[in-house]
């Protein structure tokens, strides 16, 4: 279950993420940078794994990193909309680590 702003989607500019794909793609590239922080392997092999799993997502998303980019920067310089999406994308996170905690501790009972 992922969670959605109810805010309307019209009016971003043409080439900017609207908030709901904005908050799919960051899920994708929190994981992601939760992933890579986790595994033993040297700085420069983490940066190379990392940027092959973000063109990985970004493929996902049928987008390219300058989309990502150009909506980041959109979504920077408006601090509100920022933080709504950057709330919505940690609410869903946290729904996510429960759910994987709760089926962790459903195994070991």
């Amino acid at each position: 279950m992922l969670v959605f702003s109810c805010k309307s989607e019209e009016g971003f500019p043409e080439g900017i993420l609207t908030e709901s794909e904005m908050v799919d793609l960051l899920i994708d590239i929190r994981i992601l940078e939760g992933k890579v922080s986790v595994l033993s392997v040297g700085r420069d092999s983490s940066r190379v794994l990392y940027e092959k799993l973000e063109r990985d997502i970004f493929e996902k998303h049928e987008m390219d990193s300058l989309v990502y980019r150009r909506s980041y920067q959109y979504y920077l310089v408006r601090p509100e909309l920022y933080l709504s999406v950057n709330d919505i994308v940690l609410d869903s996170l946290k729904i996510r680590q429960d759910r994987v905690g709760q089926i962790e501790q459903d195994v070991q009972n």
